[in-house]
């Protein structure tokens, strides 16, 4: 199973980021809304999940290949995240092992005109 931080780590605030061979992983923690059982809107922590193909960084990676999966800020939640991250790494081993070296490829980069929406 990956080694992920306890939980009190994340709610801390800190972000955790590391790779599994070729599968890059980050873990955020944030807040979400939702609404109550009363029908009003609350906020729940949460622990986001990003995950993609290396060697580059989340945001060098093209949008297409870049997933993220939500779990609740509990130990639970930091539990089942780490199951996810172990389920997507045997799922698909022989593609995180066979993930190009920094060397061999270049980072994404959005097009002029995806910048210029952007801005």
């Amino acid at each position: 199973m990956p080694q992920i931080p306890l939980l009190h780590y994340f709610k801390c605030k800190n972000i955790y980021s590391a790779n599994i061979e070729g599968l890059f992983y980050r873990l955020t923690p944030g807040k979400r809304k939702v609404t109550g059982p009363d029908g009003a809107e609350q906020e729940e922590s949460i622990l986001t999940l990003d995950y993609w193909p290396g060697p580059w960084t989340l945001e060098r990676t093209d949008p297409a290949l870049r997933r993220r999966e939500e779990f609740l800020l509990d130990e639970e939640g930091r539990t089942q995240a780490a199951a996810r991250l172990e389920e997507i790494y045997t799922a698909e081993t022989d593609r995180w092992r066979s993930c190009p070296s920094i060397l061999d490829c270049e980072p994404w980069s959005p097009t002029p005109a995806a910048e210029e929406t952007e801005g």
